[in-house]
């Protein structure tokens, strides 16, 4: 199952543990994918199917 984490309130949607923009802190998180502000590196290695969840 995909988590989807945010460090701050500020913060975009993170999803891929390899993506360098992931919180060491994680302040909230969900299982369902949010509408709005994802991350665009996550969303680029999902594409390039090089996302490590």
């Amino acid at each position: 199952m995909v988590e989807y984490v945010k460090g701050s309130e500020i913060d975009a949607w993170h999803w891929c543990k390899n993506c360098t923009q992931y919180p060491i802190y994680i302040d909230q998180r969900r299982s369902d994918r949010p509408h709005s502000n994802l991350c665009n590196q996550c969303k680029a290695k999902e594409d390039n199917k090089d996302c490590t969840t």
